[in-house]
C-alpha cells in the first residue's frame, strides 16, 4: 500500500512532523466515503461488520482531525433522533488517491466540494441509497457488483439521469451479464420526477448509448410504501404501452419487502406487465434468457 503521509507543524528543528501512513481500515473508510457520498456511523460500522457504531467513533474521529472526513450534525439531529452523517473531504479525496491509485475520478471528486452545502433532502437520499446498496449486498452476496453515481459519473455510457445504483450479474460460462439500473423513491422528491426518470430510461433505451454486445438493464424501483409501489406500477404500465419495446423491463419492491428479504431466491420483486397484474419474481428472473 502507498503512503499518505499527514504533515502539520511541530517543534522539532525541521518544523514538521509525520503521522503514520493510512492503515487499511482508514482506506476503506475513505474509499466507502467517497463512492456513498454520505454514510452514518452505523452504515460504517456495518461495512467492517463491528457490533455498533460506538466500535469505530475513535477512529473517525481520528480521520475528521485529519480533515480526511467531515460530518453534517445539527442540533435538530439530537432531538429527531438523527445521527451524524460523515462524507470525505477532497483532501480525503486526494489521500484516498495516493492510497490507492486510479480509485477516484474528477466527476466525483468536484462534487465533493458541495458536501456543505447539500439540501437535507438529497443528504436523506444518499443515505438512504447506502442502506438499499448495503441491504442488497445482504441479500445477493459478494458475487453482484453494485456501483454507486460516484463510480457511473465517469462513464458516458450512462444515463445523463443517473441511476441510484447499477447492480450487475456478472456473466459466468455461456449465461451473459445480468443488468439492473435501481432508484430509491424515499419520499425526498415529489412523484412526477420518479415518472419522468423512468420514461428517461425509455429514451435513453431509445439512443443507443448502452453498451451494445450487453443486453439492457432492468430498471428497478425501490419504494418508500406500498402506496408509492402501486401508483408508480401503473405509471412503469403506460410507459410500457406506449414504448411498445418488449426489451424493456421495470419491476417495483419496497423497503419492507427488501429488508425481509435473505437470498438470491426470494421473490421480491413486483415484474410490470402491460397486460396483466404484476407478478412477484426473483432477481435473475426479472430478465429472460436469451439464445
Amino acid at each position: 500500500m502507498s503512503e499518505v503521509v499527514v504533515v502539520e507543524a511541530s517543534k522539532n528543528k525541521s518544523g514538521v512532523k509525520y503521522r503514520r501512513p493510512l492503515n487499511k481500515q482508514q482506506v476503506r473508510t475513505l474509499h466507502l466515503l467517497y463512492w456513498y457520498r454520505f454514510c452514518t456511523a452505523k452504515q460504517l460500522a456495518h461495512s467492517f461488520k463491528k457490533p455498533s457504531p460506538k466500535a469505530i467513533q475513535n477512529k473517525l474521529q481520528i480521520l475528521e482531525e485529519q480533515q480526511l472526513i467531515g460530518k453534517r450534525y445539527e442540533k435538530s439531529y439530537k432531538l429527531a433522533g438523527r445521527p451524524a452523517e460523515y462524507y470525505i473531504t477532497p483532501k480525503g479525496a486526494r489521500a484516498l488517491e495516493v492510497a490507492q491509485p486510479n480509485t477516484t475520478n474528477q466527476w466525483s471528486t468536484k462534487s465533493l466540494y458541495k458536501n456543505k452545502t447539500v439540501s437535507d433532502d438529497f443528504l436523506r437520499h444518499t443515505v438512504a441509497v447506502t442502506d438499499a446498496s448495503k441491504q442488497l449486498r445482504t441479500i445477493y452476496g459478494s458475487k453482484v457488483e453494485i456501483l454507486t453515481k460516484s463510480y457511473m459519473a465517469q462513464f458516458d455510457s450512462y444515463p445523463t439521469w443517473t441511476p441510484d445504483l447499477h447492480l450487475k450479474i456478472p456473466a459466468h460460462g455461456e449465461t451473459p451479464a445480468k443488468h439492473y439500473f435501481i432508484d430509491i423513491w424515499d419520499g425526498t422528491k415529489p412523484f412526477f420526477v420518479s415518472v419522468r426518470k423512468t420514461r428517461n430510461y425509455v429514451n435513453f433505451k431509445e439512443s443507443g448509448d448502452w453498451e451494445e454486445d450487453e443486453q439492457f438493464p432492468a430498471v428497478l424501483a425501490i419504494c418508500e410504501n406500498t402506496q408509492l409501489q402501486k401508483k408508480l406500477s401503473r405509471q412503469m404500465k403506460r410507459i410500457l404501452s406506449n414504448a411498445w419495446d418488449d426489451e424493456l423491463v421495470f419491476a417495483t419492491t419496497t423497503n419492507q419487502q427488501l429488508s425481509e428479504a435473505t437470498k438470491l431466491t426470494d421473490k421480491i420483486w413486483s415484474k410490470v406487465d402491460m397486460d396483466d397484474t404484476p407478478e412477484l419474481a426473483t432477481l435473475r428472473a426479472l430478465i429472460p434468457v436469451t439464445s
